[in-house]
């Protein structure tokens, strides 16, 4: 059995609140990361994760945790974006960076989180027949 870091911990647990529209659950995630992560490399995750917020509320058509869960078969996308992101980063020859651990880690566990609630609300907004 693997053992989870705390921060992969964090990771999911913001990522379960901003999928599923706890927008100010995962602000607090996100404010309690950044007291407890100090160092610049784990800022570097909590940057990520900004991110995600911000384009998720804003939503953001383009942002690429919807085109996951867009294109199908989320875990099959998933693991094609994390191929696309390895390919790259070893292209890169850079050294490793946190804030790509982070996509890396949610992209690996993306059977663990929620469809994202907007994307379930047009779901359910595509049956409904309109009034006449």
């Amino acid at each position: 059995m693997s053992t989870i870091t705390h921060m992969e911990k964090s990771i999911l647990g913001f990522m379960n609140s901003l999928l599923s529209g706890r927008f100010a659950e995962a602000e607090r995630s996100l404010e309690r990361m950044e007291k407890r992560f100090k160092a610049p490399e784990e800022r570097r995750v909590v940057f990520a994760l900004r991110g995600l917020l911000n384009a998720y509320q804003l939503d953001d058509r383009d942002a690429l945790i919807l085109h996951v869960f867009t294109d199908g078969d989320p875990p099959k996308k998933a693991v094609e974006i994390l191929e696309a992101l390895e390919q790259h980063l070893k292209e890169l020859r850079s050294e490793a960076d946190p804030y790509f651990d982070a996509w890396r880690y949610i992209l690996r566990n993306i059977k663990k989180l929620p469809t994202p609630h907007r994307l379930k609300a047009e779901e359910k907004g595509d049956g409904e027949e309109e009034p006449s």
